[in-house]
């Protein structure tokens, strides 16, 4: 511990406070989620990073515009044209996609093939500009769950 350490006791008690910020948080972000029911909690997203979400939270992941978890990587034409398939059988309404960019190339050549269905901009990996709404960690997580809500329910 850094209170044993530094002889600060404030570590301690920031830990707790931030510990407690985060359960609050994760409760909030819970009751913003709980308008998409049980049926449409398919999440099809740019990268593998959602998988941590997704299992918080109670959604499937659908499917992965690029497999592997790096921005790097091009999937192949059939890995693109069976993530088609997935999201026609699934009827899922929305791709997520990253706000720095890494991959909406792909995630626009997906959604043209699949046709109806929005791309939604997600914060990840950075948070937003000043006066964004997602200017920190919080509210960027509060951000992101109010656009998948909007998306999917």
């Amino acid at each position: 511990h850094l209170a044993e350490v530094t002889g600060d006791e404030g570590f301690d008690s920031c830990g707790v406070e931030v510990a407690d910020e985060f359960r609050a948080l994760t409760d909030e972000i819970t009751e913003i989620l709980a308008v998409v029911p049980d049926e449409h909690r398919i999440l099809v997203v740019d990268h593998e990073a959602w998988g941590y979400f997704a299992d918080q939270f109670g959604f499937h992941m659908a499917g992965v515009v690029i497999p592997g978890g790096s921005t790097e990587a091009e999937p192949s034409s059939q890995e693109l044209a069976a993530l088609v398939e997935v999201i026609q059988e699934t009827g899922t309404p929305a791709i997520f996609a990253n706000n720095a960019g890494g991959a909406n190339t792909l995630v626009d050549a997906v959604a043209a093939e699949v046709g109806e269905i929005e791309v939604v901009t997600l914060y990840e990996g950075s948070l937003g500009d000043p006066g964004s709404g997602a200017d920190t960690y919080q509210d960027m997580m509060r951000a992101n769950a109010r656009a998948i809500a909007d998306a999917l329910q």
